[in-house]
């Protein structure tokens, strides 16, 4: 956009004014049951007490959603990634220091974080679901602020649609009857309805019509020989699934095609 020419008036590949459209987000939500430790054999307990690093297990069996009461047809739905944390106790132990609004102190806060390490277990879950490309979510230059270099800064509007909210909640109620059939002692789960902070993808869309793409099949901006995209600007959308891997894949598959091309 700030590559204004001669040779290219709105910028470099934008002829047709498709830089910074189709910006989407990652839509879903988050979850997690209790278990209370003190209730389950020693063999099981002995099981979700053991620490180790962050991994996940995914679950897809509403990645399409074939229910009347959501939709007439079979509709898109989502992935369920059940997840054990890394260990945190900074970030584990900051919740634990109220109790019903007020502020606990001494020999309280100790048993609180006491229990909540040695007698329970939270098991998490997230959702991720397509976040629909629409006209109210895009990336533009700012006509009236700049940076400290004078150039303008980046406008973000993240405007989403209903049906995202709506696919959303469906996935993670099941999350949540997933965590109440396991066994745990509490389980709640909530939907995203302000965009993440990360796993953002689009902007630069790619696709053979150059009046509806940036980028043409194999991740060249139209109009131009040799530039290339490959991070996830490229994506149409989210797949309902963290897209890190299709990142990956598609920029070794341009690598490719640029290594053909030489």
């Amino acid at each position: 956009m700030a590559s204004k020419s001669e040779a290219h008036p709105n910028g470099i590949g934008n002829k047709h004014n498709q830089i910074g459209k189709n910006l989407h987000c990652c839509a879903g939500g988050t979850g997690h049951g209790t278990f209370d430790l003190t209730k389950l054999p020693k063999d099981k307990r002995a099981e979700l007490m053991v620490r180790g690093p962050f991994f996940n297990r995914s679950l897809q069996d509403w990645y399409v959603i074939d229910d009347k009461s959501i939709a007439d047809k079979p509709i898109k739905g989502g992935t369920i990634d059940f997840v054990f944390d890394p260990p945190s106790p900074t970030a584990d132990t900051h919740p634990l220091r109220f109790d019903d609004g007020e502020l606990l102190w001494g020999t309280k806060l100790k048993q609180n974080i006491k229990t909540a390490f040695t007698k329970s277990k939270d098991f998490k879950f997230e959702v991720f679901c397509d976040w629909l490309p629409n006209d109210d979510c895009n990336i533009s230059l700012d006509d009236s602020t700049t940076d400290k270099w004078g150039d303008p800064v980046a406008k973000v509007k993240v405007g989403f649609h209903p049906h995202d909210v709506k696919v959303a909640q469906y996935v993670v109620d099941k999350g949540v009857e997933m965590m109440k059939a396991m066994g745990a002692d509490d389980a709640i789960g909530n939907v995203w309805t302000d965009p993440t902070s990360n796993l953002m993808a689009g902007g630069l869309r790619f696709g053979n019509d150059p009046k509806t793409s940036a980028l043409d099949a194999n991740c060249r901006v139209h109009g131009t020989n040799n530039l290339y995209v490959t991070d996830g600007s490229f994506m149409p959308n989210g797949g309902s699934v963290t897209p890190t891997f299709t990142i990956y894949a598609n920029s070794f598959r341009v690598a490719d095609k640029i290594l053909q091309s030489i």
